[in-house]
């Protein structure tokens, strides 16, 4: 019997071939396959051709078979001790692939769900270090309240209306009266040219985390200072001639409902969900530098819904949804007076450009004229069939604008008091906002929208803006009308000038 053994197959090759280059005996047939095909030894992975080849000389007797493969009987016995042995061998190999599915399955669970604890783990720290960074900075632009005042702000630290204040109020409403009839905007942009504002930018100032820009207001000579408050707690200061933030205050521990820039000192009022309003002063002597909390008001026991400062400048007034308002003293951090336990909650409110008459828009849909010296309501407008969440006033203090959840706006003329004029817009209204001049009114509801006085008592649109993704929170004209900046809850901050 033949002991030649193919290199390839490890069988005795029936025509033997030797390749002194790689000293292996190959099948003749197969070797010249793989030549063809690669032209190198599959054991030695040498070079090889069909001339390293040399044939062998084999016994070509024909081999015996096998006893049992002598009959058709054994022949059935051979393939069938091979197809059982193949079916046994497949059964344990579905056996062990169902074995390592499940081993892999579970595998896999256990690495998802170590993938979700360590997400929430990460997001729990980072919420814990926001919060520790967040009273930190808390803290350190807090400082110790007046003598006399109480943390709570209760009745007993009220410093009243005093007759001192009360003639500096009456003054200066003789003063502006005098002035506001003789004025003239001979600068103001044309309606013609309001209609081709456009926008020329878009900054996403406040955080991700928690989008949305729920307030602006921007400096009444200075169109290129902005302040905008937003639902991740923060007020943020923008300068829109550098094209970015100037300063960042935080201290509010909920969404910042309102912020007001005041006109002749570096200082910026917000009123927050927190129940508290804050006076950020900033003592570098640079606008654009750092504002520390000078004062925080804990007068309200819930949400502060606005702040309207007095044209005086040193007082400004917050109302809240705990069915009060409030005259604070801006120098002194100190309550004048506080008004107590009215019919309803009120969700806006702002001094007349006079500064004797304070308007607030009430939860029970209707807006109160309060005289301020006598700290009571002379006069009541009712019309709107939701809560009136903004007001403003026109320059010459002759119109009252107020905005709805109805998706209405309403002009009213004071001097009568009638509803003159109602103005329906796409959703609920969540501000509007006369320019300096008071022939303008900016309106920010689902869409931007600003109105012009077409006669001295009708207004006519002039332009819609439909820029943001999101409700426009608010809007502020700028000067002469040629710029306007608005918020929205697609957290951005769009500024449109006239092209």
């Amino acid at each position: 019997m033949s002991t030649i053994v193919c290199a390839i197959s490890g069988q005795p090759p029936e025509e033997p071939c030797f390749s002194p280059k790689t000293g292996h005996v190959y099948e003749k047939r197969l070797i010249l396959k793989i030549i063809e095909s690669s032209g190198k030894c599959p054991v030695t992975k040498e070079e090889l051709t069909q001339d390293d080849l040399v044939d062998m000389k084999a016994n070509k007797a024909v081999r015996p078979r096998p006893a049992a493969a002598t009959s058709i009987p054994g022949m059935l016995q051979l393939l069938q001790s091979e197809w059982d042995a193949l079916m046994t061998e497949t059964y344990e190999l579905k056996t062990n692939l169902d074995t390592t599915r499940k081993q892999l399955s579970h595998a896999l669970y256990q690495h998802d769900a170590a993938c979700r604890v360590v997400a929430r783990l990460l997001r729990e720290r980072d919420a814990s270090r926001a919060q520790v960074q967040q009273l930190q900075e808390q803290l350190a632009n807090s400082r110790p309240l007046p003598a006399g005042v109480s943390a709570a702000g209760d009745d007993s630290a009220e410093i009243g209306l005093t007759p001192d204040i009360l003639q500096r109020m009456t003054e200066c409403s003789k003063a502006l009266s005098k002035t506001r009839k003789k004025r003239d905007f001979p600068d103001l942009a044309p309606v013609s040219d309001v209609k081709r504002l456009s926008c020329v930018g878009s900054h996403p100032t406040h955080q991700s985390t928690a989008p949305g820009i729920l307030c602006i207001d921007v400096h009444k000579t200075d169109d290129t200072r902005i302040v905008t408050g937003g639902v991740d707690t923060q007020v943020i200061i923008f300068d829109a001639k550098k094209e970015k933030m100037a300063a960042k205050m935080v201290g509010h521990t909920k969404k910042v409902t309102t912020v007001v820039m005041h006109p002749t000192r570096e200082v910026v009022i917000s009123a927050s969900a927190d129940n508290t309003a804050r006076v950020w002063a900033n003592t570098t002597g640079d606008w654009a530098g750092e504002y520390t909390c000078a004062t925080v008001v804990r007068k309200h026991t819930a949400e502060v819904t606005d702040v309207s400062l007095h044209p005086l400048g040193d007082f400004f007034s917050t109302c809240s949804r705990d069915k009060s308002w409030a005259l604070h003293d801006l120098t002194q951090g100190r309550v004048v007076r506080h008004v107590t336990d009215l019919a309803g909650g009120y969700t806006s409110l702002r001094f007349h450009p006079d500064g004797l008459i304070l308007a607030g828009g009430c939860e029970d849909k209707t807006v109160n004229v309060w005289d301020i010296k006598e700290q009571k309501i002379v006069a009541t407008l009712s019309g709107h069939e939701g809560e009136v969440d903004t007001l403003s006033f026109s320059e010459n203090g002759y119109y009252l604008a107020t905005g709805s959840r109805d998706g209405a706006v309403k002009i009213w003329d004071l001097r009568k008091p009638l509803n003159i004029q109602t103005l329906n817009v796409d959703g609920p209204v969540n501000s509007v906002r006369f320019d300096s001049t008071g022939q303008y009114l900016a309106v920010a509801a689902n869409t931007l929208q600003v109105f012009n006085f077409e006669t001295k008592s009708s207004l006519g649109l002039t332009c819609e803006l439909k820029d943001h993704q999101g409700p426009v929170m608010g809007a502020v004209l700028g000067q002469h009308a040629r710029t306007l900046a608005s918020v929205s809850m697609d957290r951005s901050l769009k500024l449109f000038h006239i092209k």
